[in-house]
């Protein structure tokens, strides 16, 4: 009889310390967005954005999808705060060289306002990041102006 219940309580106890395992390894804590959330909201980069106009999406809509963006990406707290002084246009010099991934950062995000952009039904950046070509030096300017001073625009000898 003692036996059985040995067996029992070990079993049990056994049962407890297996199932207690997956508890010490719980998920890491979920991302604290709320000051990301409201620092978006208050850019006037995001504010401005067209589509919000028409009152079916609200910067507070748009900047909460971008939150869960994050969130899916599991980014760290930290990224969230860089995120967050980016808003607010707090990053300083020694926050970039204390980043090393700041650049890489910052393009992920537009990747993750783009998706909010696509999902929420506003229009997509006209690319304004895309930087224009340089002119090759010996080329003659296509809208008719002037060759630069010292140029007579004939071909090099």
């Amino acid at each position: 009889m003692y036996a059985m219940r040995a067996c029992f309580w070990l079993g049990a106890c056994a049962a407890f310390v297996i199932g207690a395992v997956p508890a010490s390894a719980a998920p890491a804590a979920k991302l604290k967005t709320d000051t990301f959330v409201a620092a978006c909201v208050g850019d006037p980069n995001v504010s401005e954005e067209p589509g919000f106009e028409a009152g079916k999406v609200t910067p507070k809509s748009y900047c909460e999808c971008v939150a869960g963006e994050l969130d899916k990406a599991k980014l760290t707290q930290k990224d969230v705060d860089m995120l967050t002084k980016m808003h607010k246009e707090e990053i300083s010099d020694a926050d970039a060289e204390a980043y090393p991934t700041l650049e890489d950062l910052l393009n992920a995000n537009e990747g993750y306002e783009d998706s909010c952009k696509k999902t929420l039904g506003l229009p997509a950046d006209e690319g304004t990041d895309v930087e224009e070509a340089p002119m090759e030096e010996d080329t003659v300017p296509d809208d008719g102006q002037d060759a630069p001073s010292g140029d007579d625009a004939s071909p090099p000898e």
